[in-house]
């Protein structure tokens, strides 16, 4: 009967040691890609009238939509971009009237629009819109 016991452990010892060995060796090791940290856009809109905007990429060809509600306090986050220095092309449109617009270092009076070229605005400090007047 000790016997037996003996070669049964041994037996379960062997398995068990052989398992874990073999599930290593197999294991398969996963590769993830890094993404982009992503950024707030923020916005203010001392407005009755509620702005579109429209963010293209022009180093990847993405676009981002998004809207301002009116009467939006300031820092208002609107979206996301990914954080990185890609220029944009920036396009505000007005629902109403026209109004003083700033993105970023742009800035114009009375419009209904505001269409600016050339933007690195993938950064915390650089993705604020402010709509006022």
């Amino acid at each position: 009967m000790k016997k037996v016991i003996l070669i049964l452990t041994a037996m379960m010892g062997f398995v068990i040691l052989n398992s874990g060995f073999t599930s290593i060796s197999k294991a398969k090791h996963k590769t993830t890609k890094a993404k982009f940290a992503m950024v707030n856009v923020t916005a203010t809109n001392s407005t009755s009238d509620g702005v579109y905007v429209r963010l293209e990429n022009n180093t990847s060809g993405g676009v981002y939509s998004f809207f301002i509600p009116p009467n939006s306090p300031g820092g208002t986050v609107i979206g996301q971009i990914p954080e990185n220095g890609d220029v944009y092309t920036v396009k505000l449109t007005s629902t109403g009237g026209a109004h003083d617009m700033w993105v970023y270092w742009e800035h114009q009076s009375h419009v209904t629009g505001l269409t600016v070229s050339g933007m690195s605005i993938g950064c915390s400090s650089c993705a604020k819109i402010n709509i006022f007047n």
